[in-house]
């Protein structure tokens, strides 16, 4: 089964999230922050990570690249507040990026990009 690991402080967006990852059939492991990974998932390797990129304590392309670093994973999709086109277009620039949403986010469209890796 295909394995989804959303990260979002937000708790309804993380049940919203979660909830959306379920009905398209992925296995869905839904954190906060990254505090909250054990082990076992720093080892497991995720289809996709679907993350917010504001933490307290840690810069937005820091945070991608941690993520990036300490998670296995095939594509990364961002959903934050931050909405700033120069965030945007650094988090573009990295590797492995599959999307970037705003807040209000359109869940049409992420779940048509999860679909896509079926």
């Amino acid at each position: 089964m295909r394995k989804v690991l959303v990260i979002q402080e937000d708790l309804i967006i993380l049940k919203i999230l979660e909830r959306l990852v379920k009905l398209n059939n992925f296995e869905c492991k839904a954190i906060r922050s990254l505090d909250s990974l054990n082990i076992e998932d720093q080892q497991t390797n995720f289809d996709f990570i679907i993350t917010d990129i504001l933490f307290e304590g840690i810069a937005p392309l820091e945070f991608v690249a941690q993520v990036q670093e300490i998670i296995p994973h095939k594509n990364l999709l961002v959903l934050t507040n931050m909405g700033q086109d120069k965030i945007k277009q650094e988090i573009f620039a990295l590797k492995g990026i599959a999307g970037f949403f705003a807040v209000p986010l359109d869940l049409d469209e992420i779940e048509a990009i999860i679909q896509t890796y079926k």
